[in-house]
């Protein structure tokens, strides 16, 4: 069996998966909407159309590439340790633990923190050192970015979807 034959069969669980669980999951563990803010419904069923029309695309990809008898560029259809390169790791296969470990855990502390501290102050803090992790060394714009974003974010939750805000409440 080929890599694109297994990508295939891959993305067909993916699919079948995202379907299962919008006819079926979704509906049937999601609890009653209350009749005020935002369906619970709403995030999960977003979340899945996203997933499912992630997976139709490449699959859609990889059947072009089956049926025109093209395959897809080596890097991006074989396993890393199939290239028999040096380093084992093609620049799509590589993973830098300190990356992934400096992004989750500001992520684990917002969660944490933002049942104990106010969500606008944890918010702005967490933004503020999420774009210093990423690189972002400029303090007027990551000042700017983090309040604009904090801001939306609570009138969003707030007006828009008329749901209050986690943790203590400033206003």
């Amino acid at each position: 069996m080929t890599r694109i034959n297994r990508d295939i069969i891959a993305y067909l669980v993916i699919i079948g998966f995202c379907i299962l669980m919008l006819t079926w999951g979704i509906p049937t563990y999601t609890p009653a909407y209350p009749g005020y803010g935002a369906s619970p419904a709403l995030v999960p069923i977003v979340s899945i159309s996203v997933m499912l029309f992630m997976a139709c695309l490449s699959m859609f990809r990889c059947c072009v590439a089956v049926f025109m008898n093209r395959p897809l560029p080596i890097e991006e259809s074989k396993f890393p340790e199939e290239l028999n390169e040096e380093g084992g790791f093609t620049q799509v296969g590589r993973v830098k633990l300190y990356h992934l470990v400096s992004i989750m855990i500001p992520c684990v502390l917002l969660v944490v923190a933002i049942e104990y501290i106010a969500y606008i102050f944890v918010s702005f803090v967490f933004l503020m050192i999420f774009q210093y992790v990423i690189g972002s060394r400029k303090w007027g714009q990551s000042i700017v970015v983090s309040v604009s974003l904090t801001a939306v974010l609570y009138i969003v939750m707030r007006y828009g979807f008329g749901v209050p805000v986690p943790g203590p409440q400033i206003f």
